[in-house]
């Protein structure tokens, strides 16, 4: 075990120094619950031993099931949570002068955003639950690659940023992933409650596509912020984790956009065709 957590947290620090190799974004944070990499890297490993394990014992004969009762108060949580989060982003942006240009201040002593990014970074590893209720009620459709792929690495990502990158123009991503997420666990919520009585299937909601579409303009509200940061040559931006950040969210995007397409443009364009 000393062995493990030796040669991870080797690891985390060896990610850190690359990240930030003059040490000018980050110390403020160092120590705080889950900021090392031993815990963080754990978590993600628990996640995906999960992911695999559950789902072999649930295909191995074992019935679906449904904790309604959990996923009533984690639904209403996360509506809070994120509503919250979104607030409290818009809130430390205007106290702090914060403007939705790029280049904001950034402090390494006094971080107006960093007790929001923590509790943002922690969040991700409350968000695993959308997988247990996957695994548990066997709906194979939602286990896909875009989703443990995007629940693992963004925890991961937003570990580095609780280090490296927790101030300053950071607080318009914890803005906009708030907002989108509250509106998608109030999405989640209505689903729960509108089932056909005959089947027992959640009936089709609308907007359903339009929630898939915000999520798009997000991630190119994103990847515009960080561009112009890196054009710009912005002093209080740490140019690697910017470049990376990214990188990571073209990743997202490509794979957002592939589900969207195949969940709503081919379906409609099959059936014109039929």
């Amino acid at each position: 075990m000393e062995v493990y957590t030796q040669t991870i947290s080797n690891i985390g620090e060896s990610i850190l120094e690359w990240s930030d190799p003059e040490n000018k974004f980050r110390g403020h944070t160092e120590g705080w619950f889950m900021t090392d990499f031993t815990t963080a890297f754990s978590v993600a490993v628990a996640y995906l031993v999960f992911v695999f394990v559950g789902s072999a014992v649930m295909k191995s004969g074992v019935a679906p099931i449904d904790p309604y009762p959990i996923k009533f108060f984690y639904n209403v949580s996360q509506i809070m949570l994120c509503a919250y989060m979104t607030i409290e982003a818009g809130l430390v942006a205007y106290r702090n002068g914060y403007t939705a240009m790029p280049c904001n201040a950034f402090d390494t002593t006094n971080a107006p955003v960093a007790n929001l990014l923590w509790l943002f970074y922690v969040s991700k590893a409350w968000d695993f639950w959308d997988t247990i209720f996957i695994v548990l009620g066997k709906k194979w459709r939602q286990l896909s690659f875009l989703h443990v792929y995007h629940h693992t690495t963004i925890f991961l990502f937003y570990w580095l940023n609780a280090n490296v990158l927790y101030d300053g123009d950071i607080f318009l991503t914890v803005a906009l992933n708030g907002f989108i997420h509250t509106v998608m666990y109030t999405y989640y919520f209505i689903c729960m409650h509108t089932k056909d009585p005959k089947t027992g299937k959640s009936l089709p909601i609308w907007w359903k596509s339009s929630l898939t579409m915000l999520q798009l303009v997000q991630f190119v509200t994103m990847m515009s912020q960080g561009c112009y940061l890196l054009a710009t040559g912005c002093e209080s931006c740490n140019r690697r984790v910017t470049a990376s950040y990214v990188v990571y969210i073209m990743s997202l995007f490509y794979l957002f956009a592939q589900f969207f397409v195949a969940s709503y443009v081919k379906p409609k364009k099959d059936k014109k065709e039929a």
